[in-house]
């Protein structure tokens, strides 16, 4: 009998827990959409109109907090001063802001001088 409701109980949480996790996962995914929906739409009022900046929000867990990630192009990184006031006004507490910067373009080499073959 004992075994019975332990062997129950077992495949039960297997199927459970999983299925627990994932809608937990899915409504935090779905608050950070909605976060990342309001900042663009923030980023458009304050600047007028669509950006070359990029926002991408990561929802918290239970391990680390919430992110949001703004990126801007090399040379447009003007674009985060210019939004920056209206946009922390719009980060709820428990999340960071982080701003990558993006890879500056390497001078190209200079192409190797062939020598003709004689």
């Amino acid at each position: 009998m004992l075994e019975t409701v332990v062997a129950t109980s077992f495949v039960a949480a297997l199927v459970v827990l999983p299925l627990a996790w994932r809608v937990w996962r899915d409504r935090a995914e779905e608050r950070a959409l909605a976060l990342q929906a309001d900042l663009r739409a923030a980023i458009f009022r304050a600047l007028h109109g669509d950006s070359l900046l990029a926002v991408r929000v990561l929802p918290p867990m239970p391990w680390r907090t919430g992110r949001v990630l703004l990126s801007a192009p090399a040379g447009w990184e003007w674009l985060v001063e210019a939004v920056w006031t209206e946009l922390v006004a719009h980060v709820p507490d428990g999340y960071e802001v982080v701003v990558t910067p993006a890879p500056r373009a390497l001078p190209s080499p200079a192409p190797p001088a062939f020598r003709r073959a004689a």
